[in-house]
Order: structure tokens, then C-alpha cells, then sequence
């Protein structure tokens, strides 16, 4: 996830908070609604920089591996971005019969890429994300990176995503929003005018899906994203996964349609080759994911489920 600046992550009751990152003796910290830290020791402090966008860091940890933090966030670890990435691919795109046009908009750090191009049905994979520097520094410290770049089925647009999607109508099977949370110049991908758009760009039962945050520590944004998704599809289902370094340890993204559930289809004969290389998904996974525990389906119907 990448894109925007100055980010900070709402509270259960829907003020934002503002979070931060920080290194004190030798760990990286990130604090979250000024109520939790997450600590990574970090070995090395590998790269910084500041983009037109966003500053941009990586570190090194033994037991994490390579992370990568925008704003003093993080982004992705090398441990465990595959659940993020194959959670946000492999879900709509076995939804899909024969999908073969797939954008992203954002995912700088091309891990959306690698597994979409999982599926060899895929004719064509447009990656737009704003910040070039996020994709050509996750090129020198991410190995799958140059690999799937250099892949003739990918072309790369660094431009406004929104942009992107009002000159490319009725084009694409698979939307992906791969964004950073809903703050500064990314609160516009969460509101309904840009789901209008994107559903715009979708052929004829088309999917978006989009990260939807944790569910857990922001249950109030989960109902307002979702209630912006419904303005623009008839269909909305969220889903949800485990990624140990992302706030709270739970993540949830949404699958999105006007013509199509995601239960109405599953390539079965797909799902089981991709499987093979995939280290959180699975074929199980794709319909038990939908299975909401209770304070999840309570926030999306817009309760506090900590309202205790």
C-alpha cells in the first residue's frame, strides 16, 4: 500500500488519530490512536528518502526481513506481505470467469503484481501509482520486483490513479485499489465518487476490491467505507485475514460488484494451480474468508461493537 502523505489512522468512534513511527534503541516503533505500539528491532537502517509524495523508508530486520515504511508507517515486511497481497489478488480473481484485464491503483511495491500474474489467463496487468520512487525503491530491496516489471503482460503509470480511471471506462475485468489509509491525499480513494468511477471502468461483471483496514482498531471507518462502496455497487462483501504487523494483527478487504456475489463463481481448476505457490491463501480460504465474526458484521452495519 503506498500513495499520499501526512497519514494518520480514524479512531472506534470515528476521530482521526494521528499515528507515528519512530527508532529508539535499536527498534522501530509505530504508535497507533496514542493507545499501542508495535516494536520491530531493526538492524540496519537501509534507505530514506523524501519523494514529491512521501518520505520513504526501508530497514532491515533479522526476523522480519526487509520493511518498508511510507511516512513512518509500514507498509509491508518481507515476513508477511504475502498474506496482504495474496489476500487482495487470488480472492476477486477466482471470483472472475477468464478475467484478463487487471488494474491497480497504487501497489508501488509491486506485490499485487507478482500474484496476479499467478493467474495465466491474465492478458494484461496496468499498475498507476503516483509515486514512481515507492516502485524504484522497492526495486532494490524487494527481489520479486525487477522479476515481474520486466514481465511483457505489465505496464507501469506513474500518475493519478483517479485520472487513470475516468480515461479507461468499461475496460477492465478486476479493479484493485491498493491503497494507504484514508487520510490526506488518499481519503478520495474511499469515497463514494471514486468507487462510482471505478465501477465506470469495469466490463460487464467486473469486481473491485479494495483494503478496507482493521477491523478491530477502526470498526467506525470499516462502516464508512462501507456505506460509500454501497453508493456506487450493488454488492459488497468484506472479508478478512491476519497480518501480524499491521495494526491489531487483523486486516479486512472488500469485494465489490454490480452484477456478480462473490460466491456466484469459483474456477476451481485456476484456484488449485495458483494454491501452489501461495503461502496464506488457498482454495478453503476463498469462501471461508466471507465469514465475518459477529463485531465485524455489527461494524459494518454501523454499531460500536466496543461500545461496552
Amino acid at each position: 500500500m503506498n500513495g499520499g502523505e501526512d497519514k494518520a489512522r480514524p479512531g472506534a468512534a470515528g476521530q482521526m488519530q494521528p499515528n507515528r513511527g519512530f527508532v529508539e534503541n535499536g527498534w522501530f516503533y509505530e504508535e497507533d490512536q496514542q493507545s499501542t505500539r508495535l516494536g520491530i528491532r531493526i538492524d540496519e537502517h537501509l534507505h530514506s528518502e523524501q519523494s514529491r509524495w512521501q518520505k520513504i523508508d526501508v530497514y532491515r530486520s533479522v526476523f522480519h526481513g526487509n520493511i518498508l515504511t511510507l511516512d513512518d508507517l509500514v507498509m509491508l515486511t518481507t515476513r508477511d506481505e504475502f498474506v496482504y497481497h495474496e489476500m487482495l489478488t487470488h480472492v476477486p480473481l477466482c471470483a472472475i470467469d477468464d478475467p484478463r484485464e487487471v488494474l491497480i491503483i497504487g501497489g508501488g511495491d509491486c506485490g499485487c503484481i507478482r500474484e496476479i500474474l499467478r493467474h495465466p489467463c491474465v492478458e494484461h496487468v496496468v499498475q498507476c501509482e503516483i509515486d514512481e520512487r515507492v516502485t524504484r525503491v522497492s526495486a532494490d530491496y524487494f527481489d520479486w520486483v525487477r522479476p515481474v516489471t520486466a514481465d511483457s503482460r505489465v505496464e507501469l503509470v506513474f500518475d493519478d490513479g483517479v485520472r487513470y480511471i475516468e480515461q479507461n471506462a468499461g475496460r477492465f475485468d478486476l479493479v484493485i485499489v491498493d491503497s494507504t489509509d484514508p487520510i490526506g491525499p488518499a481519503v478520495g480513494l474511499f469515497l463514494a465518487d471514486f468507487y462510482t468511477k471505478v465501477a465506470a471502468a469495469l466490463r460487464e461483471g467486473g469486481v473491485m476490491a479494495a483494503q478496507t483496514e482493521a477491523p478491530f482498531w477502526y470498526p467506525a471507518e470499516l462502516a464508512r467505507i462501507h456505506k460509500q462502496m454501497r453508493m456506487a455497487f450493488e454488492h459488497v462483501q468484506h472479508y478478512w485475514g491476519t497480518i501480524p504487523t499491521y495494526p491489531s494483527g487483523s486486516w479486512t478487504w472488500a469485494f465489490a460488484s454490480n452484477q456478480r456475489r462473490a460466491t456466484d463463481h469459483f474456477d476451481a481448476a485456476r484456484a488449485a494451480e495458483v494454491s501452489k505457490h501461495t503461502r496464506y491463501w488457498n482454495p478453503e480460504l476463498q469462501s471461508a474468508c466471507f465469514a465475518l465474526p459477529a463485531f465485524m458484521q455489527q461494524a459494518i452495519a454501523g454499531k460500536n461493537p466496543f461500545d461496552l
